[in-house]
């Protein structure tokens, strides 16, 4: 009988229903249900709550369609940034033996330099390129620094990294650099650094230019022999205006002009120039009635009446070739390419300063600076000149034949006309007053 109730009340232990989710009643959750169908009854039961508290049925619907809209849209992200993955994966080209990057310094160290190639490799450098280089760029370069290189080799490294040429960069972005400068004509400078037999040899970057005897300006046509020689060691150490004038990267055949980039300068100059404006230039010319002056690749002419206010006789009075001189632009004629210049603008007009000593009946004298057929002219102090009329000198004609440049004369001063900047005179002897 104790057997049997023993066994009765370990039957009731195991029949014992499990606790609810929750007090609120509800169908219990038993092991023979899955957690699925437990989720659901809770689900079910916090809809009941809700109802019960006032909100609408439909809010635990929408609850659920956003909480699916949210995984949606995560999962869309998920695949987008998967394909984004798969296409850079695609879309990434390796570096190609002979192709030309913009690559930027990792590190410079004393046998190599180390760039980013934007690949999944770096680049190298090896020490036989930079020994290429030019000593004072390549202590220039730094961390950072922007550079053009050309791959040489993709494999064969232990590291990994890929070989590049920096030099070999160099020389691509001055050949492209040079193929612009034939294409807009525009004058740069060079220094001559040797010469042979058939022009001089200036650097452009890494690369050799070649400027043929033919175009060469700084050496006068016809020259031939020694003398040819000896005019072109003398331009080693120059600078000289030049322009491109061929371009054959594949040939290594890069020919410039200072004969061209001359006419090039002329006419730049030709459309620069405006009359009123002040320039300094170098003589290079003296002839009777004036002085040429080199501009800068175009000559002026100073005319003999321009180059003092007192009277000058040959320019060689007043200039020397070679002379550095401030010149004032009085007209540019484009056609002609003739430009007319003037030295005496530029300097203190003395005009004003003699004839405010000067009155009406004051003897003067002074020197005859020439002689007209109606008169002479005289110097009455720093370049300011006055005429005798032949009508005022006694004896007329007869006197004024006998008056030549240089001639001393005592004089009256009949009148001073400010507007037309003229001195009347009357003659009253030859020589000095006594």
């Amino acid at each position: 009988m104790e057997i049997d109730e023993s066994c009765e009340a370990r039957e009731r232990v195991v029949r014992k229903p499990a606790k609810t989710l929750s007090e609120g009643g509800g169908q219990d959750w038993h092991p023979k249900h899955g957690e699925g169908e437990a989720l659901f009854r809770f689900q079910e039961r916090a809809a009941a709550e809700d109802s019960s508290q006032g909100y609408p049925s439909e809010v635990p619907a929408a609850k659920a369609e956003i909480q699916h809209g949210m995984m949606e849209k995560q999962d869309g992200k998920s695949k987008q940034r998967l394909a984004t993955l798969i296409k850079n994966d695609y879309d990434y080209t390796r570096p190609r033996r002979g192709a030309i990057y913009e690559a930027v310094i990792l590190s410079v160290g004393e046998h190599d330099i180390v760039v980013d190639l934007g690949a999944k490799r770096d680049g190298i450098a090896p020490p036989k390129d930079l020994e290429l280089l030019d000593e004072e760029y390549r202590a220039s370069l730094e961390v950072g620094d922007h550079v053009p290189v050309v791959i040489l080799k993709t494999w064969g490294r232990r590291d990994g990294a890929i070989v590049v040429s920096l030099n070999k960069g160099l020389e691509h972005k001055d050949w492209l650099q040079a193929q612009d400068l034939l294409e807009n004509g525009k004058v740069f400078g060079a220094e001559v650094t040797e010469f042979n037999r058939g022009g001089v040899i200036v650097p452009f970057g890494p690369l050799r230019g070649f400027v043929p005897n033919s175009h060469l300006t700084s050496i006068p046509r016809g020259w031939r022999g020694k003398r040819l020689r000896e005019a072109k060691a003398e331009l080693v150490g120059q600078t000289l205006s030049l322009v491109v004038i061929e371009v054959n990267q594949r040939k290594r055949r890069l020919v410039l002009s200072e004969r061209a980039a001359t006419r090039r300068r002329r006419q730049q100059l030709l459309e620069e120039l405006t009359a009123g404006e002040v320039r300094t230039g170098i003589v290079c010319n003296l002839v009777d009635f004036g002085a040429f002056v080199d501009l800068g690749g175009l000559d002026g002419l100073i005319h003999i009446s321009e180059l003092d206010w007192k009277h000058v006789d040959h320019p060689s009075e007043v200039l020397s070739v070679g002379d550095e001189v401030e010149v004032y632009v009085l007209n540019v004629d484009r056609e002609r390419k003739r430009i007319g210049l003037s030295r005496k603008r530029l300097v203190p007009d003395p005009w004003h300063r003699v004839t405010e000593a000067l009155h009406e009946g004051d003897v003067v004298e002074g020197a005859v600076t020439s002689v007209a057929e109606f008169g002479a002219f005289v110097d009455l102090g720093e370049g300011v000149e006055g005429l005798v009329h032949i009508s005022e000198m006694p004896g007329g004609g007869a006197t004024c034949s006998d008056l030549e440049p240089g001639s001393p004369v005592t004089m009256r001063v009949l009148g001073i006309d400010e507007w037309k900047r003229q001195v009347a005179l009357r003659l009253q002897e030859i020589g000095p007053s006594k």
